[in-house]
């Protein structure tokens, strides 16, 4: 399967309200920068976004330009990239996305983690378990506290989702995704929106000791990039994302195990 997926372009001169729009209409957590020439000058992902807005004053989104906000960063690739040294790259660059263009530099496609994370799903069985990628002491919420502090503990830990408890009980989750939809009034700090209003709530659970490959599957299914990770009596142990995925793409195992896979198939 290919990793590579259709860029979802925006130009520099475009608005924020427009970018938020296109992410939230497309469900894309991330887009490519590109001049009308089609040559790649950044990003911009939910995060960037968020943490445009925390910081942004009064300002009013559609005066804001995707050229204030947007990451130059940006890590190229050609399109006969490898998953695993894509995800090698991810890693070790701690990159949101690689963009992929020709040799004379032109945009081609995008590569998120969600891509990796789908691969391995696809192809990788019963080679790691859940608890040895996720995050165990994965960072909670309140469901009393404000949408202001949860944005403020996103940006600060630099992750993409809280756990939202109450007495020690999973709830659900608060993501940059459902941040973005209320982009428009986040502005307003002292807004009284409470964490529990806007959450998502936890419909999908696992196990520790689940096969890795069964968590990226039932990510790719759901649409979600984290799933809580709970004992047997409901205590939270820990969180896999699609980034503990890609981590594991990038394991040496996988590299042999796809290699013995493609050795034994191809004699058939």
């Amino acid at each position: 399967m290919s990793i590579i997926r259709e860029p979802i372009i925006v130009r520099p001169h475009d608005s924020l309200l427009h970018a938020i729009k296109i992410m939230t209409m497309e469900y894309v957590p991330k887009l490519v920068v590109a001049d009308e020439n089609e040559v790649p000058l950044g990003s911009l992902s939910q995060k960037d976004v968020l943490n445009f807005i925390y910081k942004m004053g009064e300002r009013d989104l559609d005066n804001v330009y995707v050229s204030e906000v947007m990451r130059k960063d940006i890590i190229t690739v050609n399109n006969s990239i490898e998953p695993l040294e894509a995800s090698q790259i991810m890693i070790e660059k701690k990159a949101p996305l690689l963009v992929v263009t020709t040799d004379s530099g032109k945009l081609l496609g995008m590569i998120i983690k969600s891509d990796l994370a789908q691969y391995y799903a696809s192809l990788v069985k019963g080679i790691h378990k859940v608890n040895e990628y996720m995050s165990k002491n994965p960072i909670s919420v309140n469901k009393n506290s404000t949408l202001d502090e949860a944005i403020k503990i996103l940006l600060d830990k630099n992750v993409g989702r809280l756990i939202v408890e109450d007495e020690g009980k999973i709830l659900g989750t608060i993501t940059t995704t459902d941040l973005l939809y209320l982009a428009p009034v986040l502005k307003i700090k002292d807004i009284k929106i409470k964490v529990k209003e806007v959450m998502t709530p936890t419909i999908v659970v696992m196990d520790e000791n689940e096969d890795l490959s069964y968590a990226a599957k039932l990510m790719a299914n759901r649409k979600v990039k984290g799933i809580p990770i709970v004992s047997a009596n409901g205590e939270v142990k820990g969180i896999v994302t699609t980034t503990d995925i890609v981590k594991a793409l990038a394991d040496e195992k996988v590299r042999k195990y796809l290699l013995e896979l493609k050795l034994y198939t191809s004699t058939f």
